[in-house]
């Protein structure tokens, strides 16, 4: 018994010492950890927690980009790809239509969402919301702000949109859009979810891959 024990132990740790250095060479040359600073995201991303970046990555529709800011050297911006170059982009009746497909919204109730940025309480409408059948992400909007946007024939970089509309100031409605070639990656793993700030209905837990 204390012999299966010990070479139990020893499995574990060589898994362990491989697990490390996979890490560790994960982190030398592809991947990077991003702190969330801002409620743009939510809520899909909430402030305080750590996701995991592939640095240098074919950014596509419906992925979140980490880019340099088009006009404000050294700030850097986060957001979802709503729509690549040359694709149109217009909004009907409260419903996005990007490359002239028409998107849709599960929604699924209001929830009471406290942003640490301003520390004030807003009543949110939640859901999934669904770009071209396959792509599915969550959304917020303020139940008393209805989302508005610039309708665009045909972008000329990459339009970045936040997951919470009520948001202004932190994407492509407000700097315009971003190039590709300033983009630093693809936020795609939350690796640390944040205790303090999720409203109980919203799915958000530690390693989750970001839809």
């Amino acid at each position: 018994m204390r012999s299966f024990v010990r070479e139990s132990l020893k499995v574990l740790m060589f898994l362990a010492v491989v697990l490390a250095c996979a890490a560790g060479v994960l982190k030398a040359f592809f991947v990077d950890i991003v702190r969330v600073g801002h409620s743009g995201m939510a809520p899909t991303m909430f402030v305080g927690d750590q996701v995991v970046m592939w640095r240098g990555a074919e950014l596509q529709r419906d992925d979140i980009a980490l880019c340099r800011h088009p006009s404000q050297p050294g700030r850097f911006v986060v957001g979802r790809v709503a729509a690549m170059p040359g694709e149109s982009l217009r909004l009907e009746r409260g419903t996005m239509f990007v490359a002239g497909f028409r998107s849709s919204r599960d929604g699924r109730g209001q929830v009471q969402f406290v942003d640490p940025e301003t520390a004030r309480t807003y009543r949110m409408n939640w859901g999934i919301e669904d770009y071209s059948s396959y792509q599915t992400h969550l959304f917020f909007d303020r139940a008393d702000r209805a989302f508005a946007m610039r309708d665009q024939a045909a972008v000329r970089g990459l339009f970045l949109l936040s997951d919470n509309r009520g948001h202004v100031g932190e994407d492509s409605r407000a700097f315009g859009v971003v190039q590709p070639e300033n983009c630093l990656g693809q936020l795609f793993m939350r690796l640390r979810a944040t205790d303090t700030g999720v409203p109980e209905e919203i799915p958000h837990g530690h390693l989750d891959l970001l839809d």
